[in-house]
């Protein structure tokens, strides 16, 4: 490596400006002083004079506290100061500043907030009255996270009439909470630091290492020293808490019970973002080049880390001195990156709710969601009715959109169906209040506060024309469907688990889209695309929009809009043969038809329901004849607003009891011209449901049934809130440490079509044990270069068989054998064969999506616990989720090379040529096969005409690694290099039976490198793995977090 850093140096000196240029790094105690001072001797000593003036001239400057550093360096007075991630928003939003870098740990990006205590009696339901120590006031850790917390929960409330910081004071009887002098005295009656009048000699309550109880290290002291009850850290602290030391101290969960100070991972009161860097906009080159320079000699891994270390306080009598000592490498961030990128939108939603930004009108408006034209009607008339904090109808495109609003805190609430409420969990929003459909709303005594021991739930009907006697279950391929829109409990999410064509049964795919694109001839399902929009008719008027949008400006959106579609639009032209729907207003919704001059004529009897059993009944028979049970609706919100918007609500229904004739009916939506606006129609009061999880309101069985959906449907606001998080994606710093691979970029342009996925080719297993998960969640943690090796058990959730697998891989299912390479190439019959096989299968092959595992590995590439991913697959997944560390060992199916000249070309060109050559060729094909093909009887293919390289005539085959042939020299060689540069091995979905994979197993327990085995099934290698995990890949690996 020496060679590689001069180089860095001799680049980094040619990039820089000409003038020398001064760092001030500002610095707010004694000891961090002196480290400062250390760190700019040892680069005077360790960089040649031309690099030191260039971008490393160090002066160390001193202030009070944190918040004078950020004063200095917006007034230019300071350059840099590394700050905890709620001062950071702070110094980016109210001075203008921004990050450049971001501490990245050990064990992850993030950092998760715990409450620690020495008495054995305390919960987290008795800390009122108690005496607190905190690391500092809007310190994430110390202060948003906890407060949030207690927030969500009731424990702590919050009038919104003065700053939160004056309640938290009243709420315990003392703390330290350095930083809070200005805005509570009570929060600073416990520190102990100097006080005095001169600003520069002050250090009680301030944020600096000379306040005794500044920071997690000093919160924990305040505890030892028995001057607090509670501590609220960071988990990094307690790697402080040692031996005998650690049965004094005991965690305070957040379901009451308490817990050892090592279970942190699973008791603790929120995750949150590190520590990041901040300097002025003007500044920020010469920043990113001091500090790739300082982590490259003085890193963990620095040239020079003998002279001084970076991360490391412990000679300086302190600690996290500049950084956290926990620090194991800093990363850079691009100029484009926005605070909530940098942040988490999560956890700058959750600053904001807490008032980081200072007390505004905000504070006491909730915005709700609407997500049409006739919605915002009705919370406009909704926002004049009530006498309570204002309203705000804030508009958005559909009820996923509504999810993404609240996550990137422009909307506060909205009321989402059950497959929308999972999603929202999902995303980290939480349930307030659930509808209540129940005959009667008892109210307790004070007021209008409901508790219900049971929800009633609704069902989901499928409804035919009586005159149309030939629609029945079972027998719908071919016909127009009407679904209320996309996601819907009742028209997308209920009806595919029927058989509705002769051609619909077990076999078929799990993704409910995809069913209905392949049963249907068209229909109308708002929301989607193609086929299943054909039908539909789009908005007129105020209400005027394209067609097939996902909301009631769409007229055939909804239950309402189901029904008009069934009994077609005016013209006669657009219509349904079935409708999928609830059945909780649907006699209502008939009776609508007349008076919204939709329709005249129709009545209840005019309609029937079809039963999953073939027959037909009337719609008064729905208990006996309906689809599938549906949760109640859910109001879900951002945890720190649970309080607020719970309040909002019961006053907003307190006309319902209180006054029965208002004019304004919260739970009517009729005179609006639609039904259930913002609400179901059906609901008669809110019952009160913020102390479950949304899990719990929907029901084991209903939750399972999502579960398995979305295990192989692609979902864009899935993706969306994956992709956030409390960390920031680590940024490989490429320029400094730069792999090449041999192997040609990954495949990228890839359409984001729905996937195909499906769990038809999974061999059956049994639930993954916690246990298991736990031990595979402390190997991952651990790991920090995780070599992660790849099989076809991972594609198979996507829908792609594999070879091996018990009872459903190829060899099971058939007595086909896969090409041999030395079979394709001698004889032209063989390629002939081959090629006519992969024409008529690729088309199904290429449209394959990625599943949860691979997104799951390509987030762990995207915050560096992932060195390199090596996969046995050629179905080019990895690439299509985005991974990029990656090798194909054995090549990839969308590529093709010619064997005379060796151009590699992509396979859907080839496709495009076996069209033209093949325009009246037609087969019928069998089942599928793991690369690509299907199968074939030898005389279907006599007649396929196969196309010569366009560049020399040579013979043209799959870039993949066929039976028989072997992985190139320098691919192993290249692969064997990664597996040295990491520290430990993960295998996901291999048998490891092909000696191309299993030899890096072999190389692994060479190095002693520990080894983790998730499969279901023995492998090869289970002997050499510490750890064998039994289960699916996709439930498992999306279920380890990466602290």
């Amino acid at each position: 490596m020496p060679g590689l850093h001069s180089s860095f140096l001799v680049f980094i000196l040619f990039v820089s400006c000409a003038g020398a240029k001064k760092i001030r790094w500002c610095t707010v105690s004694s000891p961090e002083q002196k480290k400062c001072a250390e760190l700019a001797k040892a680069l005077v000593a360790a960089l040649p004079p031309a690099a030191v003036a260039a971008f490393a001239r160090l002066s160390c400057i001193r202030a009070s506290s944190t918040a004078e550093c950020i004063n200095r360096i917006k007034a230019n007075r300071g350059d840099m100061v590394s700050l905890d991630a709620g001062e950071v928003y702070s110094a980016v939003k109210q001075f203008d500043l921004v990050t450049v870098a971001k501490e990245i740990y050990s064990e992850g990006s993030c950092i998760l907030s715990v409450a620690v205590v020495r008495n054995s009696s305390l919960t987290v339901r008795s800390l009122r009255g108690l005496k607190s120590c905190h690391s500092g006031v809007r310190w994430t850790a110390g202060w948003s996270l906890p407060l949030g917390f207690l927030l969500s929960r009731n424990y702590l409330s919050w009038s919104k009439e003065q700053p939160l910081t004056q309640d938290v004071g009243g709420f315990f009887s003392a703390s330290c909470c350095p930083g809070a002098a200005a805005m509570s005295p009570a929060l600073c009656s416990l520190c102990q630091g100097q006080k005095s009048y001169n600003p520069q000699k002050n250090y009680h309550c301030e944020t600096s290492h000379s306040e005794p109880f500044y920071n997690n290290q000093g919160a924990l002291r305040c505890l030892r020293s028995g001057a607090g009850d509670v501590a609220f850290v960071d988990h990094l602290a307690l790697e402080s808490i040692e031996g005998s030391d650690s049965d004094m101290f005991r965690l305070l969960c957040p379901d009451g019970t308490q817990a050892p100070v090592s279970h942190y991972r699973s008791c603790n009161l929120g995750r949150g973002p590190g520590r990041g860097v901040v300097t002025r906009h003007n500044f920020r080159k010469i920043a990113r080049k001091f500090l790739m320079t300082a982590q490259l000699m003085f890193g963990r891994q620095g040239r020079d880390r003998q002279r001084f270390q970076l991360f490391n306080s412990s000679s300086f009598e302190e600690s996290d001195l500049l950084f956290r000592d926990s620090t194991h490498k800093l990363v850079l961030l691009p100029d484009d990156m926005d605070v909530s990128q940098v942040l988490g939108l999560d956890y700058v939603a959750l600053l904001k709710g807490l008032g980081h930004e200072g007390s505004s009108l905000e504070d006491s408006v909730v915005r709700w969601c609407c997500i049409s034209h006739a919605e915002q009607k009705k919370c406009e008339q909704w926002a004049l009715s009530i006498k309570s904090d204002p309203l705000v109808c804030v508009r958005a495109a559909s009820m996923r959109d509504c999810i993404e609003k609240i996550k990137r805190d422009e909307v506060d609430a909205v009321s989402l169906d059950a497959t929308h409420s999972y999603i929202a969990g999902k995303c980290g929003l939480v349930p307030v209040v659930t509808e209540y459909y129940g005959s009667k709303c008892v109210p307790e005594e004070r007021g209008t506060h409901f508790e219900a021991d049971v929800l009633p739930s609704l069902v989901g009907v499928a409804v035919a024309k009586r005159s149309n006697k030939n629609v029945i279950m079972g027998n719908l391929e071919d016909r127009r469907s009407c679904h209320g829109y996309m996601y819907s409990p009742a028209g997308w999410l209920l009806p595919h688990r029927h058989a509705l064509s002769p051609t619909h049964n077990s076999s078929a795919p799990c993704d409910p889209t995809q069913v209905y694109n392949e049963v249907f001839w068209k229909g109308c399902l708002p929301g989607s695309e193609g086929n299943l929009c054909k039908v539909c008719m789009g908005g007129i008027g105020e209400a005027a929009s394209k067609r097939c949008t996902d909301n009631h400006n769409e007229r055939y959106y909804g239950n309402m809009g189901a029904l008009r579609c069934l009994v077609g639009d005016p013209s006669g032209k657009s219509y349904g043969d079935v409708a999928f729907l609830e059945q909780h207003n649907l006699l209502t919704n008939i009776l609508s038809l007349s008076s919204s001059d939709w329709a005249q004529g129709w009545t209840a009897s005019d309609f029937e329901l079809l039963c999953g059993d073939g027959r037909r009944a009337a719609l008064s028979e729905w208990e006996s004849c309906n689809l599938g049970v549906i949760p109640p609706n859910t109001i879900m919100t951002r945890p720190v607003l649970t309080s607020r918007v719970y309040d909002f609500l019961m006053k907003s229904q307190e006309p319902l009891f209180l006054r029965p004739n208002a004019a304004f009916r919260l739970f009517e939506s009729e005179q609006f011209g639609e039904s259930d606006l913002l609400f179901k129609d059906a609901t008669n009061c809110f019952v009160h449901t913020s102390h479950m999880d949304y899990r719990s309101i929907l029901g084991e069985e209903f939750y399972s049934h999502l579960e398995n959906v979305f295990n192989c449907t692609h979902s864009d606001i899935l993706e969306f809130c994956n992709q956030d998080g409390f960390f920031v994606a680590v940024l490989e710093m490429r320029f400094l440490w730069p792999v090449v691979s041999p192997h040609s970029a990954s495949v990228r342009g890839f359409s984001s079509v729905a996937a195909a996925g499906q769990l038809n080719f999974v061999p059956p297993c049994s639930t993954t044990d916690v246990r298991s998960l736990e031990l595979l969640q402390e190997f991952v943690t651990r790991a920090r270069r995780v070599f992660v090796i790849t099989g076809a058990g991972l594609s198979t959730e996507s829908g792609i068989p594999d070879y091996r697998s018990e009872g459903v891989g190829l060899y099971a299912r058939t007595d086909r054998r896969p090409m041999q390479h030395a079979e394709f190439v001698r004889s032209a019959k063989s390629r002939q064969r081959y090629w006519a096989r992969n024409f008529l299968g690729w088309p199904q092959f290429s449209s394959h999506q990625p599943n949860r595992a691979h997104r799951a590995l390509r987030r762990w590439e995207d915050t560096g616990k992932l060195h390199w991913l090596v996969t046995q697959n050629v179905d080019a997944l990895h690439g299509k989720a985005g991974q990029t560390r990656l090798t194909e060992l054995h090549g990839c199916a969308h590529r093709v090379v010619c064997l005379g000249c060796s151009t590699v070309t992509l396979r859907e060109d080839l496709q495009r040529r076996f069209v033209a050559l093949n325009p009246d060729w037609t087969a019928q094909a069998g089942a599928v096969a793991p690369d690509g093909d299907v199968f074939l009887e030898d005389e279907q293919v006599l007649n396929f005409r196969v196309p010569s390289c366009e560049s020399c005539g040579g013979i043209l085959k799959p870039e993949v690694t066929f039976f028989g042939d072997t992985v190139s020299k320098a691919t192993v060689a290249f692969v064997h290099s990664r597996l040295a540069e990491s520290d430990s091995v993960l295998v996901a979905g291999s048998s490891l039976q092909v000696y191309s994979g299993y030899r890096f197993l072999l190389a692994a327990s060479d190095r002693k490198l520990p080894v983790a085995i998730l499969n279901i099934g023995p492998t090869r290698a289970d002997h050499l793995a510490e750890l064998k995990v039994s289960g699916r890949c996709g439930d498992v690996l999306s279920a380890v977090q990466l602290l």
